[in-house]
């Protein structure tokens, strides 16, 4: 593969870095298998968690893409969302049943009221506890639930570094269009930069819930995955 000319040394090493600790999450996954298929057969919400392993794994290889092809803003708007997931991830990784609940409960809200702006009748209208879902998702959307999350779930860091910053670029502020400033074409770099820290760090959190929940143990993997970190 042709090397990217807008790569400097340092997120060279980073990109390949990141590629690096993607093949042993995979990895991970794969050898587990088994152990999370059986698990997924006595409790129902292992598949929310396997599913936000997947979705981070997916939105991880897209950021890679972006920042192959010298679309470093984008490729943070993404890196924010990740770490988005890694956030309620490792919020879920608890086990408290009504975490979960309050989880669903926001996707059925969103489903339902698409529903009704598009004429449609959700699966689940004649549901009894609509008061309930409305209340739990406004809950778990309301300024600052996210943080509280992250607080409760160690990951603050992620939130504060990575999320919060972020913002700026997801929501178009003006901050976020500093770099099409030919004026400022270096800052690029340092946007990309950040985008491959954010995306390392939050497919590793995200990995860590994910063993934490399943009760899976792998020493070679957090061995490995240290080490790329050490050398960051």
């Amino acid at each position: 593969m042709a090397k990217a000319a807008h790569l400097d040394h340092q997120n060279r090493a980073r990109l390949r870095a990141c590629r690096q600790i993607l093949k042993i999450v995979n990895g991970l996954r794969k050898r587990h298998s088994a152990l999370v298929h059986e698990e997924l057969k006595r409790d129902g919400d292992g598949d929310i968690i396997e599913g936000l392993l997947d979705k981070g794994v997916k939105t991880a290889n897209a950021i890679l893409v972006l920042v192959r092809r010298n679309y470093p803003e984008d490729a943070l708007i993404l890196a924010r969302s990740l770490a988005g997931l890694a956030i309620d991830i490792a919020y879920l990784s608890a086990k408290d049943r009504e975490r979960f609940i309050s989880y669903r409960a926001v996707g059925r809200e969103a489903r339902r009221r698409m529903a009704e702006q598009t004429g449609k009748k959700p699966p689940d209208a004649d549901a009894p506890d609509w008061q309930e879902v409305k209340e739990r998702a406004r809950r778990w959307q309301q300024g600052g639930a996210i943080k509280q999350r992250a607080e409760k779930s160690d990951r603050l860091a992620i939130y504060e570094w990575a999320y919060r910053h972020g913002s700026s670029f997801e929501h178009s502020d003006a901050w976020s269009l500093m770099t099409y400033d030919p004026v400022n074409k270096w800052a690029r770099r340092v946007v990309l930069n950040q985008a491959l820290i954010i995306t390392v760090h939050a497919i590793a959190c995200a990995a860590d819930s994910w063993t934490k929940f399943f009760g899976v143990e792998d020493l070679d993997a957090e061995t490995k995955i240290k080490a790329y970190f050490d050398q960051w």
